[in-house]
């Protein structure tokens, strides 16, 4: 079956909140598993930019919003074997709310290696979130008050007002809910090897697929841990790779102009500052294990050496590529950081984007073969 096929086939069957769901025309099934998550201790830090008091937006505190904290996350896995010693965890894009587009990705992973491939969700993405926040209604509401009255933010939409708002007022979030991904995926990690995961038996092997902000979860944890808790682990990076400092976040789907302007100018010039001051955030950045990795991958001026060392010796684990016309991870920024031996540049014959690179509307066949080479590219990396 083909991505086309696949992907019209899944997104039919696919229940959030169903135990396991089969799909015999493809001998798989999709189980759901609960995970149990700690949103870092901080002190309160202040926030700034635009208050929407009252709204969707600001019921809760981070800390005590409960779609982040109890969740659950699919697993993909050939329906006709009971336990693996083998497992993938795909991490998605950035502000995404439905694994609909990942299903195929998934499958083809899971049917090429013949193991499980578990889609786990960032910190306050996916049903990590309050529905409210991906509600068109309730958003395109608070947008007509908010971001449509500044001509900057020509990008804004009900789709990353959310996202948008919540790191304006915040960017300190950028770091804090990347922190408490990667706390996740340690103890995801640890429940696997430890031979307390259904599907998998003790010390399973752990490989990543990671795409987008993914990628750069991926980078900051290999850094971390990459000689330690997963010194076995494979990453293979699409559409991701390169440092912060040569992203370009702005989309339509992703976050508006003023959001990633804030973004910049909090980490890429304020952050120095806040650094000197020893203020809550310094305190924070400096006690987590993942600060000096999350730094270094916001610029490349930063802790260069380390950071190069690191992935030179860990240059046979992670694969990277990236796409021509991308313009949120744009080729040159994944080359800063990959030699050619372990990095490729491609491109596709159809009309395709970073937050898009596979779609489902026309060009079938070329969609198809594209989506057949990065995928058997992943899984021979892989595997």
């Amino acid at each position: 079956m083909n991505y086309s096929e696949s992907y019209s086939t899944l997104s039919k069957v696919f229940r959030p909140k169903e135990d396991t769901v089969f799909v015999p025309t493809l001998d798989l099934n999709i189980s759901q598993f609960r995970f149990l998550s700690e949103f870092p201790s901080i002190e309160e830090i202040k926030g700034e930019g635009e208050k929407i008091s009252g709204s969707e937006l600001e019921t809760l505190k981070d800390e005590e919003i409960p779609e982040n904290l109890d969740f659950f996350y699919p697993v993909v896995y050939p329906a006709n074997k009971r336990e693996f010693n083998r497992v993938v965890i795909l991490l998605h894009g950035l502000n995404e709310r439905n694994w609909v587009k990942y299903l195929p990705w998934a499958h083809k992973l899971a049917e090429n290696l013949y193991c499980p491939v578990i889609l786990f969700p960032i910190s306050f993405h996916m049903n990590r979130a309050p529905s409210s926040w991906s509600n068109p209604r309730l958003m395109s509401a608070i947008l007509a008050k908010t971001r449509l009255r500044n001509n900057r933010n020509r990008s804004a939409t009900f789709a990353n007002l959310a996202l948008s708002i919540r790191l304006s007022q915040k960017p300190q979030r950028f770091f804090t809910s990347g922190s408490q991904s990667l706390a996740d995926l340690m103890k995801l990690v640890a429940q696997i090897q430890s031979g307390n995961h259904p599907l998998l038996k003790k010390d399973t092997k752990v490989d990543f697929f990671a795409y987008s902000i993914g990628a750069f979860l991926s980078q900051i944890m290999m850094l971390t841990y990459g000689d330690s808790k997963i010194n076995d682990s494979c990453v293979f990076i699409f559409c991701g790779g390169a440092p912060f400092n040569r992203m370009n976040g702005i989309s339509k789907l992703i976050m508006d102009e003023e959001a990633f302007h804030c973004l910049r100018f909090f980490y890429l010039r304020r952050l120095v500052q806040e650094l000197r001051n020893k203020g809550p955030f310094a305190g924070l950045l400096n006690s987590q294990n993942a600060g000096q990795a999350f730094r270094a991958m916001i610029d490349t001026k930063n802790f260069s050496e380390w950071r190069k060392d690191k992935f030179e010796k860990m240059a046979g684990r992670i694969h990277a590529i990236g796409l021509k016309k991308d313009i949120v991870i744009p080729p040159d920024g994944i080359s800063e950081l990959f030699q050619p031996s372990n990095s490729e540049i491609l491109d596709f014959p159809y009309n395709y984007s970073h937050e898009n690179p596979f779609p489902v509307q026309g060009a079938h066949d070329m969609v198809n073969q594209g989506f057949d080479l990065i995928i058997n590219k992943a899984a021979s990396f892989l595997r």
